[in-house]
């Protein structure tokens, strides 16, 4: 199952003599209200293995003593099931349900029933089957297969590679604090990652990496997301059938076909290597991905596309015309305007088409 669901970063606390006892009720503090997910403090393991004593489950202790690296942490659980388990409002199969734990997700125990396990896992806080749960020494043993890896980028400017070190040939650049998906485990220093749809390499002195967790959703989350993942299928297939009327009897097609289509994407985010037109492109992804629609193929990189088709004057300019800059590429849209996706605050949009010097107009139909 696709992680289409809510992710948090986690901080794995070095939390040291804490001891969950079945049928106890530990009180979580808030954490300042952070938005992180808290964990829990407690006393001296001197106290709490002698009420262990007292309420003889000496023999459970292991299971709740969970050893890492760092310290002992033992609140955490990670999912054991299908797709996903409810969380529900009372430890009462019949009970509604408030959220979803799935199956990579992460949560963190509040309290140990008979047969049930309270939980928080983002925002979704309830009661799951205890069986639905990976804990205490397996949890531990278990804790890298539900890990994310992601890196950040300390540079103002980085190449992505398509190799380990500066030999490499550059498939694209990415910028300052952009957060990206490790893909695999890093070599020689150089960490795989995934950038829109490029899978590349960089240089680990100018990235940070930081581990999280997936965590489940409340009822309220899933309802919102499937509504938006509806609105996007909807505008891709509105796209689709509009597209149709640009298309001449002799099978070529218009210029003008080409904006109405890619004007339907304005709005959208802007995504440095990204070449979706819903969910994120970067200047040359959004041109390149435009004309693929109509089985036009143009290159990847704006340096390339000023080859593309053939040249023409700025005045003879026509709609579907590509407008090429230093580092920069749009559609020309007639009237001294061109669509592009033109950086992360504004996302796809319209402006002037002279807002800076032209390079080449290239025609491709």
């Amino acid at each position: 199952m696709d992680k289409t669901h809510i992710k948090q970063k986690v901080i794995l606390s070095a939390v040291a003599g804490m001891i969950l006892v079945p049928g106890r009720v530990l009180d979580v503090p808030a954490a300042g209200k952070t938005g992180e997910q808290p964990f829990v403090q407690a006393s001296g393991i001197e106290s709490v293995l002698e009420k262990c004593y007292e309420t003889e489950v000496k023999d459970n202790i292991n299971l709740y003593l969970v050893p890492t690296e760092e310290g002992e942490y033992l609140n955490m659980a990670f999912s054991d099931t299908g797709d996903y388990t409810y969380i529900r409002s009372a430890p009462d199969e019949n009970s509604d349900w408030v959220g979803k734990l799935y199956q990579d997700s992460a949560a963190q125990v509040l309290e140990y029933l008979d047969g049930w396990t309270k939980v928080r896992s983002g925002s979704a806080e309830g009661y799951v089957p205890a069986d639905s749960l990976i804990t205490g020494g397996e949890a531990s043993l278990r804790a890298e297969e539900f890990e994310d890896h992601t890196v950040t980028v300390t540079a103002y400017a980085l190449n992505v590679r398509d190799g380990q070190g500066t030999g490499a040939d550059i498939l694209t650049q990415v910028g300052l604090g952009e957060t990206y998906e490790v893909t695999g485990d890093p070599v020689d220093g150089w960490y795989p990652v995934k950038v829109g749809e490029i899978d590349g390499w960089v240089s680990g002195n100018y990235v940070t990496e930081e581990t999280s967790y997936s965590y489940g959703e409340t009822k309220e989350e899933e309802e919102a997301r499937l509504e938006e993942e509806a609105r996007r299928a909807e505008e891709a297939r509105a796209a689709e059938t509009g597209a149709a009327a640009g298309i001449l009897p002799g099978g070529s097609v218009t210029g003008q076909a080409v904006i109405d289509y890619a004007c339907q994407f304005i709005g959208n985010p802007y995504v440095w290597g990204g070449t979706s037109l819903t969910d994120g492109a970067d200047c040359s992804g959004f041109v390149q991905s435009v004309y693929a629609h109509f089985g036009v193929s143009l290159p990847r990189t704006t340096y390339e596309m000023v080859n593309s088709g053939y040249a023409v004057s700025y005045a003879e300019a026509l709609p579907g015309d590509l407008i090429l800059y230093d580092g920069h590429v749009g559609l020309y849209m007639g009237d001294g305007t061109i669509v592009n996706a033109m950086n992360e605050a504004d996302g796809i949009g319209i402006c002037s088409a002279t807002y800076t010097n032209i390079i080449a107009v290239r025609r491709v139909l």
